[in-house]
């Protein structure tokens, strides 16, 4: 949302009168959202559904660092846009996706939910996500990190994938999430999928214990930050 409102450049960012309405929109979002939370202004899952969409909008620039016109709705709008005006062009079809998706995970996420709220972390980052960029997960629940992936091809989920949740249970170089369970929870078909962390070290072909694991992946991306660092010091003509 700040950054919406600020003078940060912005590859494909529209003039600053319509950044300036994204981002009174963006604050009033935060604040619907926050009187949800605290129970002072409560919404009803279509309206909340809305208001969460809209929010992935704002976090897809961030995360991107550029504004991409055909793939965001807030290209939609002008100087005069409203909080409302970008909820109300949330499409009807994603309404029904995500109640689909939320019904499928009652049962599979019932367990996780009684689980006490200091147990239930969303959006965890790590010791090691600063070497990375800032690197978050999705979900941390009484040990188990899960991945979410809202696929509609499961069968495609490969290497990548994999690797991604590995790279997620080692940048937490302190273990301080105490994570003992890694998995992927597939949200259109209601899968959750989980292993224990020794059985998903085998299948990735590591033969050194966790620890050591996140060690040496601390020491290969503080030394490659290190690398990348002094080459752009470097001036010209230097060798």
């Amino acid at each position: 949302m700040r950054l919406q409102g600020s003078q940060t450049p912005l590859d494909g960012a529209p003039a600053a009168p319509v950044r300036s309405a994204l981002h009174t929109a963006g604050t009033r979002l935060l604040a619907r959202m926050q009187a949800h939370r605290d129970g002072s202004a409560p919404l009803d899952a279509d309206n909340l559904t809305r208001l969460c969409h809209v929010a992935g909008y704002f976090e897809a620039v961030y995360r991107n660092g550029v504004f991409l016109r055909r793939r965001n709705l807030l290209a939609q709008a002008d100087a005069a846009t409203t909080l409302d005006d970008l909820t109300a062009a949330v499409p009807a079809y994603v309404l029904e996706d995500i109640a689909e998706q939320m019904q499928l995970a009652e049962e599979p996420f019932a367990p996780l939910r009684r689980l006490p709220e200091a147990q239930r972390v969303c959006g965890p980052v790590f010791a090691g996500s600063t070497d990375l960029g800032g690197a978050d997960a999705d979900f941390i629940t009484g040990g188990l990190l899960i991945d979410c992936k809202a696929t509609t091809h499961p069968h495609q989920i490969g290497t990548t994938q994999v690797q991604q949740l590995a790279g997620y249970l080692l940048l937490d170089y302190d273990d301080a999430y105490g994570v003992d369970r890694v998995g992927f929870y597939l949200s259109r078909q209601g899968g959750l999928i989980t292993w224990s962390v020794p059985e998903f070290l085998r299948a990735m072909g590591a033969r050194a214990p966790l620890p050591v694991l996140r060690g040496g992946l601390r020491d290969h991306l503080r030394s490659s930050r290190a690398h990348s660092a002094a080459v752009v010091i470097r001036m010209p003509g230097q060798r």
